[in-house]
């Protein structure tokens, strides 16, 4: 799912700053009391701010200007530009003149931006006299010089693999082999050093030279991350520091490894004879984004603190079940807790996530070791078990063998059926046209699937319903059918079968974090809005037992918390206070509890002196 949302990131905020004049303002940065507290070494923490998103929180990218006081907190539909010296995001800054910025990136001091001011939409780049649209494609990332008199840019997706240097006016093409996941100028602006996430999982590091357009390479067979990143260059122009796994080639079989310590260092690279040795590195969380700025290295870091809770169906405070899993799923009895685990590793996006298991007693208190119940290549989501326990169905990405990155070729994006007692039954595929698809939910009655998934030739990001009717004898599909949804609902993020199964409850998407909590008939008719309400990633939703209320992850303030609100229409309640975000809610089959996802992240920026 991240290197989706980097491909498609650009053509949806161009969408969004088309449609509306500006985009919602940066959340207020939290100020941290640890702040200045030694790290490691002579490491010291420069700046936190904390984050209400699910897995794009690790996607969201930080670089800091050159004068050291700014900061840019690159998110999936909106960007943040903090102050360093007053702590606190200005929008007004950002904007620059400009209606509103979809993204935006450092040039020098000041910044160029993805806006749109009055009919113009494009990257404006900084002049004396303010912001002037370039003609650069929409699509493309680009850095300047540091002398500001040259620009290199790269292009988001997989059509295009070239580095493009030059002028805003004039510029040259030089073709790569594989993705531009960074680019970065040598002090004297005369060398651009390119960093290519090839098809077989290993990355390059190459050098051109600006004047003539001889390209030649630094370091093969390096362990980077496919996902876009900025590296640095020393003062002195004799190093680069890079983001890598590991000081090795990158192992396939590895990437797929839940419990796999590649979490991404901070490199220095010799970059006359390759030779690199480890800067910075914290055991459990990505580091990336290294850049020297004055006698300093900085870079950002991700922290991420995920568990399954239990909460009380009427609210109250949280009980955690197991730490390091996400999104929680109950067995027919309720006695256990199927979840995924693996963590957000930048460097293997996605391809780490298994599925384990654990029971549970009716104080939800864990009554075993953890025990794995869908594992393979590639991502696997939890499984949801038939409601007689005979079947689980999943989402995964299945690939017959180890694959280098998210999208590669060979990998499903699927929903799958396996024998739910025995591990060794072979996994059926009953899909072949997912696109972005989340997982599985059983009918009451076990005998239909319905899961949301984009529509393949349709629109990017559009989530829509589909049911797959089951032969549950033979583990077959009988029929496969999109729901018709209405055009008042735009685009769904998550759906839950009503304990009758005649109704669906919808979580759906209206844009620049709106949500719209919808009840459709089981054949997606007479669509119903219960609530609007504001909401980050997919929150999820799911019905008491009773049927009497829906519940849904919405903000509170800053955090994603859990509500309730009647079946039958009224005022949303909340029903968790708690410190973390609290996502994907899923009800206990007696009704008593609620098992959510609790996530706790922040993004870093970190110092040291070089």
């Amino acid at each position: 799912m991240g290197d989706r949302l980097m491909r498609n990131l650009r053509l949806v905020l161009l969408a969004a700053i088309a449609s509306r004049v500006v985009l919602p303002h940066a959340q207020q940065a939290h100020d941290n009391p640890a702040l200045h507290r030694p790290d490691a070494g002579d490491a010291t923490l420069v700046f936190e701010q904390p984050s209400n998103l699910w897995f794009e929180g690790p996607l969201v990218t930080v670089s800091v200007s050159a004068d050291r006081n700014w900061a840019l907190f690159n998110e999936e539909f909106e960007v943040h530009l903090i102050s360093l010296t007053r702590r606190r995001a200005d929008p007004e800054m950002l904007r620059g003149g400009t209606d509103g910025v979809a993204a935006a990136s450092f040039c020098g001091s000041d910044l160029i931006r993805l806006a749109k001011r009055g009919q113009e939409i494009g990257l404006f780049f900084p002049t004396p006299q303010g912001p002037v649209l370039s003609k650069l494609p929409m699509d493309a990332n680009p850095i300047c010089s540091p002398d500001l008199r040259r620009i290199a840019f790269y292009r988001t997706g997989e059509q295009d693999r070239s580095v493009f240097v030059g002028t805003l006016e004039s510029y040259r093409e030089y073709p790569v082999n594989g993705k531009v996941i960074s680019l970065a100028f040598s002090p004297d602006s005369e060398m651009l050093y390119v960093l290519v996430f090839q098809a077989n999982g290993e990355s390059t590091l190459s050098s051109l030279e600006v004047r003539t357009g001889k390209m030649n390479v630094i370091a093969n067979h390096l362990d980077a991350s496919p996902v876009e990143d900025q590296m640095g260059v020393s003062s002195d122009g004799k190093r680069a520091y890079l983001a890598l796994a590991s000081d090795g080639s990158p192992n396939d079989a590895e990437r797929q490894n839940p419990r796999a310590e590649r979490w991404l260092k901070i490199y220095e690279m010799d970059l006359t004879t390759g030779a690199r040795r480890r800067l910075v590195e914290s055991p459990g969380q990505d580091n990336s984004g290294p850049a020297q700025i004055g006698d300093s290295l900085y870079w950002s870091r991700t922290v991420l603190h995920d568990s399954i809770i239990a909460v009380p169906a009427a609210g109250g405070n949280a009980k955690e079940i197991i730490a390091g899993g996400e999104f929680p799923m109950w067995s027919p009895d309720g006695r256990r807790l199927a979840y995924f685990f693996g963590g957000w590793r930048l460097a293997d996006w996605a391809l780490n996530l298994d599925d384990a298991v654990v029971n549970v007693n009716e104080n939800m208190r864990r009554a075993s070791e953890p025990s794995i119940i869908v594992a393979g290549n590639h991502e696997d989501f939890p499984p949801a078990w038939s409601p007689d326990g005979k079947w689980i169905a999943f989402h995964s990405h299945r690939s017959a063998k180890p694959v280098p990155e998210y999208s590669a070729p060979g990998s499903a994006d699927d929903i799958w059926l396996q024998l739910a007692n025995d591990a060794s039954a072979p996994e059926k595929r009953l899909t072949d046209f997912g696109w972005e698809t989340g997982s599985p939910y059983w009918s009451p009655d076990g005998q239909r699937l319905m899961f949301v998934s984009w529509e393949r030739g349709g629109k990017p990001g559009v989530g829509k319903v589909y049911i797959l009717t089951m032969d549950t004898t033979a583990g077959a599909v009988i029929k496969t059918e999109m729901l018709p949804l209405g055009p008042q609902i735009q685009s769904v993020r998550s759906s839950a079968w009503s304990p009758d199964g005649k109704e669906i409850a919808i979580e759906d998407d209206s844009g620049y974090g709106k949500r719209a909590l919808w009840v459709i008939r089981a054949d997606g008719s007479h669509p119903q809005k219960l609530a609007d309400y504001e909401g980050t990633s997919h929150g999820g939703v799911d019905w008491t037992r009773d049927g009497k209320a829906i519940v849904f992850a919405g903000l509170a303030g800053d955090l994603l918390q859990i509500f309730s609100v009647p079946r039958a229409g009224g005022a949303p309640v909340q029903l968790t206070h708690d410190s973390g975000n609290l996502m994907h809610p899923r009800v206990s089959p007696d009704g008593r509890w609620i098992a959510c996802t609790r996530i706790v992240q922040s993004k870093q920026i970190w110092r040291k002196p070089l």
